[in-house]
Order: C-alpha cells, then structure tokens, then sequence
C-alpha cells in the first residue's frame, strides 16, 4: 500500500512538473500511455493522481474517454484574483502580527533566488521561486486554516502563471519588485503599506478593477475595520485582558 502511495505522488509530481515546463497547457491531454511508459508504472497510480489533481481543479476528467488541462477563461482568472485579493489581505495582517524580522529575511532571501532566475531567463527556477515565496509568506500567517485556503487555489494559480509566461516573460521581472516592495512594508508593521503595494500586484496579474475595491480599502485605511467597542464583550474574558495588558 505504501509503494503504491508514493507511486501515485510520484505521478501527481511528474504531472506538475510538466506544467511548470509548460509542456501542459490549457485544454491537453493527459495521456496515460505515455506517463505509465517515462515512469514504468500501471496506469491505477495515474488514474489515482489524475483524480487528485482533477479535485484540485487542474485537470477535466471526461468519463470513457481522457483527462485534459483545464482551460481557464478570463473571467475565470478574475474570479480567482478576487478570492486571493481577500484571502492575502487576511494573511498580510496576520503576517505583520505573527512574523519575525528573520520570516520577513527569507522571504528577501527567496525573492533574491528568482530574481537571479529571472535574470538567467530560467522560468522553470523562477515559477518555482514564486511559488515558495507565496507559500511561505502564507505560513507566516501561522493560521493552518488560511493556508489551506490558499492552497486549495494556488495550483490554479501556478497554471495561469506558467501559461502566461510563455507571452509575457517580462512580468516575472515586475513580480520580483513587487515581492520587495511587500516585504519592505512588512518590516514597517503597518498593514496599509503592505495592502497598499498587494491591491496593485494582484490588480494587474488577474486584471481586477481596483475601483471596486475602493470603499473596502478606504475603510480599512480609515481604521473602519476595526471591532467595535461593544464588540467587545463577545471576547472570552482572559482575551479581553490579555488585549488590554492586564494580568
């Protein structure tokens, strides 16, 4: 049981793999035959990793007939950008409360790495790179609940990077920036400087109208989003004097 467990991980891999390379793109087969033979293996590993990315959203299973890519429409990307705009605010004011200057370091020291990966024009490293950024940045937040949210999506995510590297190779170079001008607002500690350099990032990667963000964002900036004083009382008791620095 176990070596079939690691074969079906191993598939899962291989497939992922292949999309970092972009050798799978939107609406591809995913062909068994040829897996089962680069890998030497059965084809029940296939199917079972197959089943695994298709509940990860990555891969369409169509009955009695082959698993494909998914093929995300624009409308799609933008649905997704919306989740993760909301789902990184959540996780840059958990970060800023939980992190160290030392997490904020390797995030400096990741971003370092596919910069130089950009550089040497390689987007294998460089999508590689950005995913662990983002990963780690998200286990800053150090709540096991959002980082499972995040990556319920970031595979989605890693499949519209990597297509749309292809084109625009240029935008990892901006990706770089933007990942250090978070990181320098996370150093500061004050939330609005980290939201102030996302809401664009994430804007211009998923083609959101920052428009329809703006009364949210001006109410946190306001401090709007703030727990009412007669809130308050909802708060168990030995929090509510921990908050207020009493013993």
């Amino acid at each position: 049981m176990e070596k079939q467990a690691g074969l079906y991980e191993k598939v899962y891999d291989y497939i992922l793999e292949q999309i970092f390379h972009q050798k799978l793109s939107y609406g591809q087969k995913v062909l068994e035959e040829e897996i089962s033979k680069d890998l030497e293996i059965s084809r029940t590993p296939i199917r079972e990793a197959l089943r695994k990315l298709e509940s990860d959203g990555l891969v369409e299973i169509l009955p009695k007939r082959f698993a494909q890519i998914v093929t995300l429409t624009e409308k799609d990307i933008r649905d997704l950008g919306i989740v993760k705009l909301q789902l990184d605010f959540l996780t840059a004011q958990l970060a800023i409360f939980h992190g160290s200057n030392a997490d904020f370091k390797r995030l400096e020291q990741i971003n370092d790495e596919m910069h130089r990966a950009v550089e040497d024009k390689d987007i294998y490293t460089a999508l590689k790179k950005d995913m662990e950024f983002h990963k780690t940045y998200m286990s800053i937040s150090g709540n096991p609940q959002l980082m499972q949210f995040q990556s319920q999506i970031q595979l989605k995510i890693l499949l519209y990077q990597s297509i749309r590297m292809r084109d625009t190779e240029h935008t990892m170079d901006a990706s770089v920036y933007d990942h250090q001008s978070i990181i320098e607002a996370l150093y500061s500690r004050e939330p609005e400087q980290v939201l102030s350099h996302i809401i664009p990032h994430l804007a211009a990667f998923y083609g959101l109208d920052i428009d329809v963000y703006s009364v949210m964002v001006a109410d946190f900036m306001r401090g709007r989003a703030k727990v009412p004083e007669e809130a308050h009382r909802y708060y168990a008791p030995s929090k509510l004097q921990e908050q207020k620095g009493e013993k």
